[in-house]
C-alpha cells in the first residue's frame, strides 16, 4: 500500500510540472519586459522601437523598456539577449545584420540560429539608389545606357562597406549588367555630402536619410527597392516598374527575437503583441512617417526571411568577392 501511494504521488508531482510551466507562460507578462536595441538611442530605428514600446506597455500592462546597447556592429546588443534566461523578459530588436554577419561567416559570441528564436518580422527600412540632380540620366534604363557608353566604371556610394545598401549596389551591378564602382564611406552623412557636391554620382542607400534629400529636390531618386512606392517618395519607381526584376527588391530589415529556448507560449504571446501593434492604424502611421514598412507575420515567417536573406547576400558577397566588415 506505500508503495502504492508514493508511486501515486511521484506520477502526480510529475503531471503538475508541464502545468506549472504552462500556466506560468500564460501569466506571461507579469513584470516588466526589457527591449534591447543594438543601436544608439535617437535615431529612427531607435524611434520605431519606442513606438512599439509604448504601445505594447499599454496592451500587456506591463511596461516595455528600451535598452539601447549600441557597438560592434549590432553584436554587442545581439549578444546580451542571446546570453539572457529564456523566459520572454528580454527580447531583441534584431537587425538586418542578423543575416549579413552569417552571410559573411562571421565569428559571433552567439550563434544565431540556436541562441536566438524569431518572434516576428516587425518593419523594413527599403533601399534606395538616388542620384544626383545635374546626372544626365533620370531613369534606371538610362544609367544603364549611360553607363555602357562610359570608359571607366560608374562610381557609386554606400554608406559603408559591407553594408546591405552596398551589397544592393553590387547584386544591381551584376543583374543589370553595370560597370560600377564602390565607394565606401563611413555613414551616410558623408556620402550624402559627396554625392550632393557632385564628387560621386550615385548613392545607394536606405530610403532614410536620404529619402529626405531626394523629396525637398536636393537629389533626383531612380529606384526604391520595394515591391509598393513609398508614400515618402511617390514619384520614384519601384524595381519591376523601373525593368530591374524582383529579386532585386531589397531592405534593411528588422524583427523581433527572443533567446533561445523561449517556452512557444511566450514566444506565440508576444508575435500576437507585436502584431496588434503593427495592425493597429497609429502605430502604423507613425511608423510609415519614419519611412518604415511594416511587416509582421508568424514567427516561422520572420526564421525563413533571415534565412532567406542570408543565403541571398551570401551569394552576392561570393560572387563580388566583398570583404567582411571591420
Amino acid at each position: 500500500m506505500k508503495r502504492r501511494h508514493i508511486l501515486a504521488g511521484t506520477i502526480a508531482s510529475a503531471a503538475l510540472i508541464p502545468t506549472s510551466r504552462a500556466s506560468r507562460a500564460q501569466a506571461f507578462p507579469d513584470k516588466p519586459i526589457r527591449f534591447v536595441v543594438p543601436y544608439a538611442p535617437g535615431g529612427a530605428t531607435d524611434t520605431s522601437a519606442r513606438i512599439a514600446a509604448e504601445y505594447l506597455s499599454n496592451k500587456l500592462g506591463q511596461q516595455v523598456m528600451v535598452d539601447n546597447k549600441p557597438g560592434g556592429g549590432t553584436i554587442i546588443g545581439t549578444d546580451i539577449v542571446a546570453k539572457a534566461k529564456p523566459d520572454g523578459y528580454t527580447i531583441l530588436l534584431s537587425p538586418g545584420t542578423i543575416a549579413t554577419n552569417s552571410s559573411f561567416g562571421l565569428k559571433l559570441p552567439y550563434d544565431p540560429t540556436k541562441d536566438l528564436t524569431p518572434v516576428i518580422g516587425y518593419v523594413d527600412m527599403p533601399l534606395l539608389l538616388a542620384c544626383n540632380k545635374e546626372a544626365p540620366f533620370k531613369t534606371v534604363a538610362e544609367l544603364i545606357d549611360y553607363a555602357k557608353k562610359q570608359p571607366q566604371p560608374v562610381s557609386y556610394a554606400s554608406p559603408g562597406n559591407a553594408s546591405i545598401p552596398h551589397l544592393w549596389g553590387e547584386q544591381l551591378r551584376s543583374q543589370a549588367g553595370l560597370r560600377l564602382e564602390h565607394i565606401g564611406y563611413k555613414g551616410s552623412a558623408d556620402a550624402l555630402k559627396d554625392v550632393l557636391g557632385g564628387h560621386v554620382m550615385l548613392f545607394s542607400d536606405t530610403l532614410l536619410p536620404t529619402g529626405a534629400a531626394v523629396k525637398d529636390g536636393r537629389l533626383r531618386g531612380l529606384v526604391v527597392a520595394a515591391a509598393k512606392r513609398t508614400p515618402m517618395l511617390p514619384d520614384v519607381p519601384t524595381v519591376i516598374e523601373a525593368g530591374l526584376p524582383a529579386s532585386m527588391q531589397a531592405a534593411v530589415f528588422f524583427g523581433v527575437m527572443a533567446p533561445g529556448g523561449t517556452p512557444e507560449p511566450v514566444v506565440v504571446r508576444l508575435n500576437s503583441a507585436f502584431g496588434d501593434a503593427i495592425a493597429d492604424p497609429g502605430v502604423n502611421k507613425r511608423l510609415v512617417d519614419l519611412g518604415f514598412v511594416t511587416v509582421g507575420g508568424s514567427s516561422a515567417d520572420y526564421g525563413k526571411r533571415i534565412a532567406m536573406e542570408t543565403e541571398k547576400w551570401r551569394q552576392v558577397i561570393k560572387e563580388a568577392k566583398i570583404t567582411p566588415p571591420g
